[in-house]
């Protein structure tokens, strides 16, 4: 009997929330977002229309472009995130007492009081915040009490007792707190409470004012609703005896006649606005995707007028529409048989009882309005059954037109199947493909589909005919005779009698057709609405310019004067009289679907139903209205070159983006796009259009784009102006943009820029002219350098002879003094050959300068010094003062020589018999004076201001017929200058003149330098003559005449070679090893640098000294060829007496490298002084002395395993090693024995037999033999 009852209890339970149940739509926010919330917790709008959801993972902001913000969370375990939204300010708030503050300016949430530290405790639970007067003024509803916060300070509130539930507003002055305590209405400005209640007898979780029926309802966590009169202060329970005793999460008024009660676990419950009655419930039902999803409802959020969103724990966001138009939407549902087959719906039609059938991609269904039964069709029995069209005939059977499978007949009444047409070709075969079924006018059905002609079926005759046409997608009529179809983006026309066809429009993928009076319409994929008049065959086109809601339409319903379109984007109304277009507001997601092509009908109680890809639409169109455009363009972001401005703290502004009317940019920041969204205006049915006063001619074509992007702007003046469409201009917006010139735009640059211009246009022409002089000047240098090159060669063909001459002992004094005559003329002429390239190398730049610390006393005595010989002989006193007589300072000694030499030269040489020149030297810490004064013609006045200009004489000078070439002086100034010195003149004709040059002190980081160089080692010592003569030199001059008198006098002591340029000579260097080389320099085809360069680079005649021989007298020149290797480096005119002493200087040398090297053979290879002027050189000796040491004790270590392990042939082992050492491969190696040896006997170590089996000698007789050859005393005499 227990049992029973309870089954009987349940089972009326069930019936009453049977009576509840409602068919009001819910749609996800997933789907509408495209975003996935999980767990949301607290949801509110904000002042822009924008709203905001909650969850344990970040902050949500729904819109087109929806976005999550990351919420800096300090604590762990959070239980729940609450928004509140007020006055423009937007919180965040946990649990734990963490609130965090929205910065709209950066768009991003910001720590903003934790309430633990604030209050210094440990726990507390914080349950609501409110947001006072001012935006820094919170009200904090915790489990300690109420408390009131003001900039980040917290005081509590005295008299409100026990733990705070919840709290609200009550206009701006007064706030209601219920608390376990009691319900008190607190003054905001002055703290006074007001006790409403005192005893409430529950823990109240929630409360809503409600002041139109001036109530406050209570929701509490376990005990029900409850309500408190704001008159009596009377607390009352829910009179609904079934209200679930649950968590009762939030309330809202919805209208006039309801309020929800939000519970968790029991979905929401509709009440009366009284509270006497439960109206409808709305809980989750997994089988109707359109119910609530979740039962566990935590916060709700009315957006007046018509829309509720929903909070649930489990299912997400859900949004609910109270007031949309009167549409029923049916969709299949899972596991229930009283619904459509399959969502996707391709035809509707409508029977005559007032049925309707749809063709779905998964069958054919009917639905009976007066059973409200679905009935399905070729669904689970037949594998992919698709139903492409429906018709009724004029007998009340349905033709069932379907892809793959022919056409179908069924009984209307029984809906069996009377005929399966499959027996001809084309569509009506076993495999036809039928698009569309029209039944005309005369009751005849027509049938078009894929392949083959389009068949009529007479309905009299019971007779099929085929008419050809191409593959046809839909059909329609225009008059009893005449038939229009879509075919392969054409539409045509078929007369049902001549079957004739014609071509009305091309180039449109025709999607569904209309005729009206006159006029065929078409839905156009991508060209919109095509209205085409049948008298004028004119057309015209009605697309987004003119407020259609998508180009993309894809059915077309004619209904009192208005076309209805279903597009991809919603559904719209076409006025054929004013062609205007309105739009509607749908429930979110019906707003949104896709109706599908040619899916439509009027039905017979005055609704209509579409197709879609998500169901069956049916709507009244007589009782919709077109909604009000409203809305606002939302500055979502600005980006510059793709970055935030929010990121560039420099320029962003102290407001929000969405309120900057000015923008003023640098000009590198000159590509700018603007992101917008349409605020309060239906996203999906909203157009922008855009135009940039300064940029743009043209307002853009209405886009549903919201990026704007503009780039390369240039700097300037611009206004920025945005519409907002839907369909109609609902909202406008501009803004003013200043990008500021570069500053090389501005007038005072471009001022300096012209003068910038034109100074460089100076320049240029100034460098042009230059780099011609220098060119000039270099060829001018390069004829002087090639004279030069001839003059020496020719003056060392004469020098040289007449010294061979003078040095013969047949001539007498008076022969040589003749002989020495021409010898000075010569040094005379090679001196002013040098002054001469000196002075133009000067005047191109290329004069080299090298300081050294000289101490300049010795330097300059030793010139005067060279003069007074020439001095005695014209009976000339010179007299020398020096002050002081040491004074070190940085100098180029060879220049402060030519400095010297050309003064005293001048003074001597234009100075009158028995007259003095008085040289005098003063120094101080700054600088350095030298002056020098003859007492001779002196200098007129008019010649000073040009004495130092290039082969300038005075005409006193000229006249005294003293030879002169008038470039001395010049080259003198030049010189001095190159010190950065000064030269001064003073001068009377025919009393004399002083030349002082005044040069400043200066110091380099070397050492001072002694004046005159040490002498070469002298060539004097003992050296086997027949040892010499068959050592090979190989001469290497251009000039045959100089070539060949070189070959005489050295070939007195060599074995000499010669070669007329440097190609030969490398040829012959490589094939024969020569033991020197004497090389000229101006060569043709291979210069003696570059010869030199080949020889001391080239591993198998890097050993092979190289003297070079120049015309070029520079140190710079000197130095480079030394740079490059060679031994030696000699100036022409040369004295061959000189070049044979510099050949055997050369060779000592080597000897005494090879003796020193034996000498430190004792020492480890790597510490022995190796050193050669070539790295290869050095190697080479490195190696050759490791490997002997490392075969000291060998006595069968030979010469030819010494080249084995060299990696050299005998031959050139023997070549290198003579040449490095002037020793033989067996001296080389009995040499480091014997110093080997001797250092043994010096330690003192071992027996004389032991330090013979050391030294590699296996008899000690032969040793000792040996030893007392090398160092004149036997072992035994060393040991006494």
């Amino acid at each position: 009997m227990k049992h029973f009852l309870v089954a009987i209890i349940f089972m009326l339970m069930s019936s009453a929330l049977k009576i509840y149940a409602s068919d009001m739509g819910f749609y996800n926010a997933d789907d509408t977002y495209g975003i996935t919330i999980r767990e949301p917790s607290s949801i509110c709008k904000d002042d822009d229309g924008f709203m905001w959801v909650a969850t344990k993972s970040g902050i949500y902001r729904l819109s087109d472009e929806s976005k999550c913000y990351n919420v800096p969370y300090t604590t762990v375990n959070i239980v729940s995130v609450e928004l509140v939204h007020r006055k423009g300010e937007l919180y965040v708030f946990t649990n734990h007492g963490e609130i965090f503050r929205y910065n709209k300016r950066l768009d991003r949430f910001e720590h903003y009081l934790d309430l633990l530290s604030a209050l210094n405790v440990e726990a507390i639970y914080l349950a609501d915040i409110k947001i006072g007067g001012d935006k820094d003024i919170l009200w904090l509803a915790t489990s300690a009490g109420l408390y009131h916060c003001v900039n980040g300070k917290c005081t509590r509130i005295p008299g409100v007792e026990g733990a705070v539930g919840d709290m609200t507003m009550d206009g701006c002055k007064h706030l209601i707190v219920a608390s376990t305590g009691g319900v008190y209405r607190i003054n905001t400005e002055n703290y006074d409470r007001e006790v409403w209640n005192d005893n409430p007898g529950v823990f109240p979780t929630l409360i809503k004012l409600d002041k139109a029926m001036n109530r406050l309802w209570i929701g509490t966590m376990s005990d029900g609703l409850y309500y408190l009169d704001c008159d009596t202060k009377e607390l009352k329970a829910s009179p609904i005896k079934r209200f679930p005793h649950q968590y009762v999460r939030d309330i809202e008024i919805v209208s006039d006649s309801a309020i929800w009660c939000g519970i968790d676990g029991r979905g929401i419950w509709q009440l009366s606005r009284d509270g006497s009655r439960v109206t409808e419930i709305f809980q989750e039902d997994k089988d109707n995707p359109h119910s609530i999803a979740g039962n566990g409802v935590l916060d709700m959020c009315y957006d007046s007028p018509d829309r509720v969103w929903v909070c649930s724990f489990t299912g997400g966001v859900s949004i609910a529409e109270l007031n949309s138009p009167l549409i029923t939407h049916f969709r299949h549902r899972v596991n229930d048989p009283n619904s459509p087959t399959n969502d996707y719906i391709y035809d509707v039609a409508e029977d005559s009882k007032g049925r309707i059938w749809i063709g779905t991609n998964g069958g054919l269904s009917h639905w009976n309005p007066d059973t409200e039964k679905w009935t399905n069709r070729f669904g689970h029995e037949y594998e992919s059954f698709i139903v492409r069209s429906v018709c009724e005939d004029s007998k009340g059977d349905i033709w069932v037109g379907t892809y793959s499978n022919g056409v179908y007949v069924l009984d209307g009444n029984t809906q069996r199947i009377k005929a399966h047409h499959t027996d001809r070709q084309g569509i009506l075969s076993k495999n036809g493909f039928v698009f569309d079924i029209l039944r005309d006018s005369n009751g005849d059905m027509w049938m078009a589909g894929m392949i083959g002609a389009i068949i009529k079926y007479d309905h009299v005759t019971g007779q099929f005919d085929e008419y050809p046409v191409r593959p046809v997608s839909t059909i329609a009529e225009l008059d009893d005779s005449t038939l229009i179809m879509a075919s392969n983006n054409q539409l045509l026309s078929l007369d049902k009698n001549t079957k004739e066809i014609k071509e009305l429009l091309t180039d449109n993928m025709i999607q569904d057709i209309e005729v009206t009076e006159g006029k065929i319409w078409v839905a156009s994929n991508g060209n919109g609405l095509i209205c085409y008049d049948i008298a004028s065959q004119a057309t015209e086109t009605f697309n987004l310019k003119h407020g259609s809601v998508s180009d993309n339409i894809n059915s077309i319903l004619y209904h009192n004067g208005n076309l209805w379109l279903g597009t991809d984007n919603g559904l719209c109304r076409f006025n054929i009289a004013d062609k205007s277009v309105a739009s509607f507001d749908f429930p979110e997601t019906a707003g949104k679907i896709d109706y599908t092509s040619d899916a439509s009908v009027k039905l017979s109680n005055g609704t209509s139903a579409w197709g879609t890809s998500e169901g069956l639409i049916i709507l009244d169109t007589e009782s919709m209205t077109s909604r009000t455009p409203s809305g606002r363009i939302y500055l979502q972001d600005i980006l510059l070159s793709s970055r935030s401005m929010r990121d560039m703290p420099d320029i962003m502004p102290e407001m929000p983006l969405d309120e900057i009317t000015d923008l003023t940019l640098q000009h590198d920041q000159n590509n700018i796009t603007f992101s917008l969204q349409p605020l309060g205006s239906r996203s999906h049915t909203s157009l922008f259009s855009w135009k940039m006063e300064g940029f743009d001619d043209d307002w853009s074509e209405l886009s549903d784009l919201s990026i704007i992007n503009y780039t390369n702007l240039n700097p300037g003046n611009y206004t920025l102006y945005i519409r907002l469409y839907n369909p109609d201009l609902i909202s406008e917006r501009k803004i003013s943009i200043h990008i500021k010139p570069p500053f090389w735009a501005t007038w005072w640059f471009k001022t300096a820029y012209v003068m910038l211009i034109a100074t460089l246009l100076y320049l240029l022409l100034r460098f042009y002219i230059n780099r011609i002089n220098r060119r000039h000047a270099e060829h001018k240098l390069q004829f002087f350098i090639n004279t030069a090159h001839d003059l020496r060669t020719a003056l060392t063909l004469i020098k040289a002879p007449i010294e061979e001459i003078k040095r013969s002992p047949n001539i007498n004094e008076e022969e040589k003094q003749y002989l020495q005559l021409a010898i000075d003329q010569m040094q005379r002429l090679t001196m002013v050959t040098t002054q001469l390239m000196d002075l133009q190398k000067i005047d191109l730049g290329k004069g080299q300068f090298h300081p050294m610390n000289y101490d300049i006393v010795p330097l300059i005595s030793s010139r005067i010094s060279m003069f007074e010989s020439i001095a005695e002989k014209r009976n000339i006193t010179l007299t020398y003062s020096y002050k002081p007589e040491s004074y070190v300072t940085a100098v180029d000694a060879g220049k402060i020589e030519r400095i010297v030499d050309n003064l005293l030269s001048n003074a001597i040489k234009y100075s009158h018999e028995y007259s003095s020149v008085d040289i005098n030297f003063t120094a101080n810490d700054n600088e350095w004076r030298l002056s020098i004064v003859d007492h001779g013609i002196g200098i007129d006045k008019k010649s000073l201001d040009n004495l130092f200009k290039e082969f300038f004489r005075s005409e006193n000078a000229v006249n005294s017929r003293i030879s002169g070439s008038g470039i001395g002086l010049a080259l003198t100034k030049k010189l001095v200058e190159l010190h950065d010195g000064k030269i001064i003149v003073e001068s009377r004709e025919d009393e004399g003149s002083r030349f002082e040059i005044v040069i400043p002190h200066r110091l380099c980081d070397s050492a001072p330098l002694p004046v005159n160089a040490e002498e070469p080692e002298s060539a004097d010592k003992s050296i086997d003559n027949e040892e010499i003569k068959n050592m090979r030199i190989l001469v290497c001059e251009d000039n045959d005449d100089l070539r060949r008198f070189m070959k005489r006098p050295l070939g007195r002591h060599f074995n000499v070679a010669t070669a007329s340029n440097g190609v030969d000579a490398w040829e012959y260097i490589k094939k024969e090893l020569p033991d020197l080389i004497v090389s000229d320099i101006m060569m043709p085809g291979m210069d003696g640098f570059e010869l030199c360069r080949l020889v001391k680079s080239t591993f198998e005649t890097s050993h092979i000294p190289i003297i070079l021989l120049s015309a070029l007298s520079d140190q710079s020149d000197e130095l480079h060829g030394l740079g490059l290797g060679a031994d030696d480096y000699m100036t022409k005119p040369f004295d061959m007496k000189t070049l044979t002493q510099r050949i055997m200087s050369i060779i000592l040398n080597r000897r005494a490298l090879g003796s020193r090297l034996i000498s430190e053979v004792g020492e480890t290879v790597e510490e022995a002084d190796t050193k050669e002027s070539n790295e290869l050189n050095d190697a080479f000796v490195r190696q050759a002395l490791k490997i002997v040491v490392n075969h000291l004790e060998d006595s069968d270590f030979s010469k030819e395993e010494f080249a084995r392990e060299m990696g050299v042939s005998t031959s050139l082992l023997f070549k290198k090693i003579k040449a490095l050492t002037d020793m033989t491969v067996v001296d080389f190696i009995r040499s480091i024995r014997m110093d080997h040896a001797m250092k043994l006997l010096n330690d003192r170590q071992y027996s004389i037999g032991e330090i013979a089996y050391k030294c590699g000698f296996s008899s000690i007789s032969y040793f000792s033999t040996v030893f007392k050859k090398h160092f004149g005393k036997s072992p035994t005499d060393f040991r006494a």
